[in-house]
């Protein structure tokens, strides 16, 4: 040992080392958790992110259905335009040449062509749209003043109504006063149905048997109904006597009402409805109105 060396100094000097060591390891640590901690944060964050991109994608899928359901509505309305558009043409196209023909023949027949005949062929365009039984419109004509008035309907945005009217017990009318009776009774149902409309557009058809038809354009259902009560008082005034029905002594309705602003070209549902409604009135015991 050197003589001038401190022992006391040479036995401290290694005490210093398993501290530095400790604190290394400390640190060590510290680093670790950190790590861990930043760690489970992004962890958190890609959840999160995760979590948000499936139910904006929820969302997606959601706007893309909704949109394909619009296109096929769309692409449904477009045809029906255009199956109407087409059938518009062909009406045209066919009138026009009805017309031609006309035309044609009195300028080459001029000298042999009389009023007459021109009364003849206005009679015959005349009872080809009305039926011949009680003069209303028939099943062509109500055709055709549906098909327009519902078009017509659909570009303004306004109700068309339609009452469906059934003569009650009218079998058992006829096995009573006989067919003859039978026609007499619906010419003069006909008559009031007619004297109940007083606007221009309005029309009474008669749909087949003891079955009528009024329609009545740019009106809702409130004064469709309303029209229908002024018929059914109408008719009760008249006093058609029946003799052998169970609602009383003089004939009677039974009256489906409904109305609807046109969605697309197809008027199906309009008549499907007025007619679940006058069984209704049917089955609720006949003689009244439902709407």
């Amino acid at each position: 040992m050197n003589a001038t060396e401190d022992p006391e100094r040479k036995l401290a000097a290694p005490v210093h080392a398993p501290y530095v060591k400790v604190l290394d390891l400390e640190q060590t640590l510290s680093d670790l958790t950190a790590m861990v901690d930043q760690l489970q944060s992004e962890r958190d964050d890609l959840e999160i992110a995760l979590t948000t991109a499936i139910e904006h994608g929820d969302a997606i899928e959601s706007q893309l259905a909704t949109a394909n359901v619009q296109l096929q509505k769309e692409v449904l309305e477009r045809r029906n335009v255009e199956k109407q558009l087409r059938l518009l043409v062909a009406t045209i196209t066919e009138k026009s040449r009805d017309l031609e023909l006309v035309l044609q023949t009195i300028t080459e027949h001029a000298d042999q062509i009389d009023m007459e005949w021109l009364k003849r062929y206005i009679e015959s365009e005349s009872a080809a749209r009305h039926d011949s039984l009680t003069g209303l419109a028939n099943r062509r004509m109500l055709d055709e003043a549906i098909a327009s008035e519902w078009a017509r309907g659909r570009r303004e945005s306004r109700p068309v109504a339609m009452l469906m009217c059934d003569v009650d017990h009218f079998k058992e009318y006829n096995d009573l006063h006989g067919h003859r009776a039978g026609d007499e009774c619906l010419r003069r149902i006909a008559d009031v149905l007619g004297g109940a409309l007083h606007r221009k557009g309005d029309l009474a058809a008669r749909y087949g048997g003891e079955e009528f038809i009024v329609l009545l354009p740019n009106t809702d259902r409130e004064g469709a109904r309303a029209i229908a009560a002024n018929i059914q008082r109408a008719l009760a005034h008249e006093a058609i006597e029946h003799g052998n029905s169970p609602l009383g002594a003089h004939i009677t309705l039974s009256i489906g009402v409904s109305a609807m602003v046109p969605e697309n070209g197809d008027e199906g549902p309009l008549f499907a409805e007025v007619d679940r409604l006058l069984y209704r009135a049917k089955q609720q015991g006949r003689n009244r109105i439902v709407a």
